[in-house]
């Protein structure tokens, strides 16, 4: 009887809920909202920084805990980088050279 799949789409599928499954417990967890691919990236270090916290404590803090304290202290969102299809902000006249003002 033949598969009425191929084993890539599962796996992809499979992926895709979890990367989806970061994204709505980081959220649920301290209000942040990031992309699928951006919280794939930041779950591990959320729960090294639980790790980490729950030495220096000598307890256990919770993952709400330091989730909040990642976002709070530690977390820096990726800069806005401009591109050709948005306009650079307009030069206000102190960014001007003295000779264009």
């Amino acid at each position: 009887m033949p598969i009425p799949f191929k084993l890539d789409y599962v796996i992809e599928k499979t992926l895709a809920k979890q990367t989806n499954s970061a994204a709505r417990t980081i959220r649920r967890l301290t209000g942040v909202k990031l992309s699928p691919s951006d919280a794939h990236a930041v779950w591990p270090l959320l729960l090294e920084h639980k790790w980490y916290l729950s030495e220096r404590l000598r307890r256990d803090v919770g993952l709400r805990v330091a989730a909040v304290d990642y976002f709070e202290n530690i977390y820096q969102p990726l800069p806005i980088i401009y591109t050709r299809r948005d306009p650079l902000p307009q030069r206000l006249p102190m960014m001007l050279p003295l000779s264009e003002r």
